[in-house]
């Protein structure tokens, strides 16, 4: 991830008369840096669909850091990534969350747990397809019990990729979360926040996508061989999802997803990070998702609400710019 460096003062030299001039009137010169002009969301938005829609992430990451340096984006990667130890106790204090409310500690939702639902869906579904066949007439039969022969497949498919899913449904089944938050305001949010949090920490934003009321944000990061730089912003990135349920509903649900997320993180990184330095990095990645989140409520709010309305990227960077 590359750093801009600030631009170059250039002071140009005054001539002797204009010089002696201003001594004679007892005045001093004082050489400023010229202000550019804030740019409205259109012209923000103008700047980003060709950037959005590259394929290349190595060529994106450059585009992305190019409108850092000349300052088009001024909220991109403006966050603080400088790493420190962070106990528990100063997580809750500064944060207002702590590991138990992040769902850090204890998956609410065990192996077991899993294997259970993996037998229920796999049972019923044998069950549904057999009756089926038997009750049904021919061509509905049929086709019903294809379908429930999916099931199991497409169960273990998100089961594989997203457990979070999964953990949030069982949840549910159970009773566990009965907060009177739909599923899909308690996502939206999530997601919301990672893309936030993940622009102000300069992650090139690859993609967002809305789908059957499911929130979903791409970077694009080349994970073979992370750098400090990298690993900082995506443990901030990756704990502000759960950071903003725990904030706003009191506690998160489904940390499963974003903790094997971050294990990959830690995973991928060029440096060995141990297991002491892991824990230090998830406090401190979630502490910091915790203050920017604070810091820029309402513009985090307002990404929130352009999700709910499936608004572009452009929009919500133009919200984070505005």
């Amino acid at each position: 991830m590359s750093v801009s460096l600030s631009p170059t003062l250039h002071i140009h030299p005054i001539s002797q008369i204009s010089f002696a001039l201003l001594q004679e009137l007892g005045k001093t010169t004082t050489a400023t840096a010229p202000v550019l002009p804030k740019k409205s969301p259109e012209e923000i938005k103008a700047l980003l669909p060709n950037i959005v829609n590259e394929s290349d992430i190595v060529k994106q990451a450059l585009q992305w850091s190019e409108l850092k340096e000349s300052k088009s984006l001024t909220a991109f990667g403006k966050a603080n990534l400088r790493t420190f130890p962070v106990s528990l106790a100063m997580l809750e204090s500064r944060a207002g969350v702590s590991s138990t409310s992040l769902g850090l500690d204890e998956s609410e939702v065990s192996l077991d747990d899993f294997k259970m639902a993996t037998l229920y869906v796999l049972g019923g579904s044998t069950v549904a397809g057999i009756a089926s066949l038997a009750l049904l007439p021919p061509n509905i039969g049929a086709t019903l019990c294809y379908v429930f022969a999916l099931l199991p497949i497409l169960f273990l498919s998100v089961g594989s990729s997203a457990p979070g899913y999964i953990a949030n449904a069982i949840s549910s089944v159970r009773g566990d979360v009965d907060d009177g938050v739909t599923p899909q305001e308690r996502i939206c949010r999530h997601e919301a926040a990672h893309f936030c949090c993940g622009y102000w920490c300069g992650l090139p934003i690859k993609g967002y996508s809305v789908e059957n009321g499911i929130a979903k944000v791409e970077f694009g990061v080349n994970t073979q061989q992370l750098t400090a730089t990298e690993v900082a912003a995506l443990s901030v990135t990756a704990l502000s999802g759960l950071v903003a349920e725990a904030q706003t509903f009191g506690k998160a649900v489904g940390a499963e997803s974003d903790l094997l997320t971050l294990e990959m993180v830690f995973r991928q990184s060029a440096d060995f990070i141990g297991a002491a330095a892991q824990q230090d990095l998830t406090r401190w990645g979630a502490l910091n998702a915790a203050l920017l989140l604070k810091e820029h409520n309402a513009k985090y709010e307002q990404v929130v609400q352009a999700f709910a309305s499936q608004q572009s990227v452009e929009d919500c960077v133009a919200i984070l710019e505005s």
